[in-house]
């Protein structure tokens, strides 16, 4: 559910980040399932009169589990400049590389009155060019190291990353220092990518339903009485991007992107003391007052369940959404949080995938996720893809095993099958130095302690059938669920009448409500099949 704008100077960039993505997956509701084991050999061929042995029950527990390596997060050396920039160092010195993340403590949550802009703003520091570069020639630099230099906008953080050998750091320092400090801000580059930007959002509205059913959800989930909160946004509408002007991206980094904002990640083969040589040389002059904090007020939990149905006219498939909010990411029941929905649906193993798309074959996809954000509760959502007719029966599925996790307790395999995956899961290329300056990260914009990850490992190992079911009693109630269907109303709208009254909404009019269908707990929610939908 996590929205992420990034720009990237070569498709490199992603693998050199591809490790982080399945390591984060432990931490902070990353949704990427293990890699799959390599296939086993053939078995020999049976003789003539070998009895074949009879297969095991799909249910059967498997076997105890080994002892997971000892491991440990790599120190981290955390110094301040004069002006405020926090330095964070981890040094690995198994490979001749080095990974620079400088983070700045805002993305879209900042936007305010302006949505899109943060978004729109990071972008442009690397396309409108920095320093002595143009866009054209920032790109050439950072490539003639051997790098990559990406800009991410998420809704907490906007990061500059680098990624070079060891002998071209200083040269990449430069560049990242530029990017942050010293940006062009072309006029030209600004307008073509503000089009770019609303062509993507227009095109989504039309032909993604996820994106569809993702922006009412948040803007429901995180519905205040008064004014905005800062996440109901989950992107921006083409209208917004419109209102955006040059100066709007000006007025934002220069609010935003100051020293006690800010703090920079060098992870790799190079040594404190390079480390904060370099940040001093490039970063030292940069200065400024961290800026006031959007206002994360508790967001209204729905008094009853809630339906919402996105109108996709004449559409053969459907998304179908269950959501709650969860503790904060902070919380100490971050670990029981993540165990519940990896039991649910973080995977194969998960409930969702064996009952609802294995065994009753209701939907094409399904997942439960969890989404880390750094102030306040999170969300957690059970989401499926499905075809028309069968959206009902799915959105009845979902609701059982939501339902179902918050009235007993889970098994003790499924427990156990949860915490192994989480717990060992970072000892998947943790020694890559891409997945520690990323993990590094995290910790200061989740505002996480320097020995997290060892105490987190160690928490999920302990974590309990009770205690998830404490957890899972408490905040998975069918009463509180929100629910978002996008999908054709004409088709949807009795069915899921079933379930409560339907909110239906207007995908082409900024989401406003069109009609209420009031809720019919007789309504059938089985629909023929009509031309393979």
């Amino acid at each position: 559910m996590r929205r992420i704008l990034k720009s990237t100077t070569r498709d490199r960039a992603r693998w050199l980040c591809g490790v982080s993505v399945l390591v984060l997956a432990g931490c902070s509701g990353a949704k990427t399932p293990p890699a799959s084991p390599a296939a086993p050999p053939p078995p020999p061929a049976a003789s003539a009169v070998a009895t074949a042995a009879p297969a095991k029950a799909p249910t059967e527990a498997p076997p105890p589990p080994g002892l997971a390596p000892d491991w440990k997060f790599p120190a981290i050396a955390d110094e301040s400049l004069d002006r405020g920039l926090l330095v964070r160092v981890v040094e690995r010195h198994t490979l001749p590389l080095v990974q620079l993340e400088l983070v700045v403590k805002s993305g879209s949550a900042s936007d305010g009155t302006q949505p899109g802009v943060a978004a729109v703003a990071g972008e442009l520091l690397k396309d409108g060019g920095a320093g002595k570069w143009t866009g054209r020639a920032l790109v050439d630099a950072a490539e003639s190291l051997g790098g990559s230099l990406d800009v991410t906008t998420d809704r907490d953080s906007t990061r500059i990353s680098m990624a070079v050998t060891k002998d071209h750091f200083s040269e990449a320092m430069d560049i990242v220092a530029a990017v942050a400090t010293k940006p062009r801000f072309d006029a030209t580059e600004f307008q073509k990518l503000k089009r770019r930007e609303i062509d993507r959002v227009s095109s989504l509205a039309r032909t993604n339903a996820g994106w569809v059913a993702s922006m009412v959800l948040y803007r429901e989930m995180y519905n205040l009485p008064t004014g905005v909160h800062p996440y109901s946004r989950y992107d921006s509408m083409p209208k917004e991007l419109e209102a955006l002007t040059l100066a709007s991206c000006k007025a934002w980094h220069k609010k935003q992107f100051t020293a006690k904002n800010a703090f920079l990640v060098v992870a790799g083969d190079v040594d404190h003391e390079t480390a904060i040589k370099e940040a001093r040389r490039t970063l030292g002059a940069w200065d400024g007052e961290a800026p006031d904090q959007p206002e994360f007020a508790p967001p209204l939990a729905p008094p009853t369940l809630s339906v919402f149905l996105v109108d996709r006219p004449s559409s053969p498939q459907a998304e179908v959404y269950v959501a709650t909010l969860g503790p904060e990411r902070k919380s100490p029941e971050w670990p029981a949080l993540r165990t519940t929905n990896q039991i649910l649906g973080g995977g194969v193993a998960g409930r969702l995938f064996l009952d609802v798309r294995e065994k009753r074959s209701l939907a094409y996809r399904t997942r439960s996720s969890v989404d880390a954000l750094a102030h306040g509760p999170v969300p957690v959502v059970l989401s499926a893809g499905t075809q028309t007719a069968k959206a009902g029966l799915t959105l009845d599925a979902l609701l059982s095993h939501f339902d179902a996790i918050g009235k007993a307790p889970p098994a003790e395999d499924e427990v156990g099958i949860a915490t192994r995956y989480l717990s060992d899961v970072f000892l998947v290329g943790v020694d890559t130095v891409s997945s520690i300056g990323s993990l590094t990260t995290d910790l200061g914009v989740f505002s996480l302690p320097t020995d997290y990850y060892d105490t987190y490992r160690a928490a999920v190992r302990n974590v309990t059938k009770e205690t998830v079911f404490d957890l899972s009693a408490r905040y998975f109630q069918r009463s509180k669920a929100l629910i978002v269907v996008a999908g054709d109303a004409a088709r949807l709208g009795k069915p899921l009448s079933h379930f409560g009254a339907v909110h239906v909404l207007d995908a082409d009019h900024g989401f406003i409500a069109k009609t209420i269908i009031a809720f019919d707990p007789t309504a059938p929610i089985d629909l023929p099949r009509i031309e393979g939908t």
